[in-house]
C-alpha cells in the first residue's frame, strides 16, 4: 500500500468513471457496509486537509458522502479514503475496488 495525495486519489477516482466497482465503507463504532457493487459514475473530492467525498453511482443509482477524510491510500486495485480521530484512531473507512472485497466468515 502507498498513500496518494489528494490529486492522485482523484486520478484514481477519475480513471474508474463507467466501471462497475465495489464500494466498502465503515463507520466506528460498528457499521459498515460490505461490496456493495455499481457503476461509478462520478467523483468529486473537495477540501485541503480534511476532505469530502462524493461518490455518484448508476445501476443502480446511488450517491455516497464522506467527510472528514483524511488519509487516502491504495494498493493497485483498491482506494482506501481514511478519516482519523484527533487521536489517530480510524474514525470511518470508504473502499473503492475494482474487485470484491473479503469478507471472510460472517459469525
Amino acid at each position: 500500500m502507498r498513500t496518494l495525495g489528494i490529486a492522485e486519489a482523484k486520478a484514481m477516482l477519475e480513471a474508474w468513471r463507467g466501471t462497475r466497482v465495489y464500494v466498502h465503507l465503515e463507520v466506528n463504532p460498528e457499521a459498515y457496509l460490505r461490496n456493495a457493487s455499481a457503476t461509478l459514475a462520478d467523483a468529486g473530492l473537495f477540501g485541503d486537509g480534511l476532505y469530502r467525498v462524493h461518490l455518484r453511482f448508476r445501476d443502480p443509482d446511488g450517491l455516497l458522502y464522506i467527510q472528514d477524510v483524511t488519509e487516502f491510500v491504495e494498493d493497485g486495485s483498491a482506494l482506501v479514503m481514511m478519516g482519523l480521530d484527533g487521536q489517530n484512531r480510524v474514525r470511518q473507512t470508504a473502499t473503492v475496488s475494482k474487485i470484491p472485497l473479503d469478507v471472510g466468515k460472517v459469525e
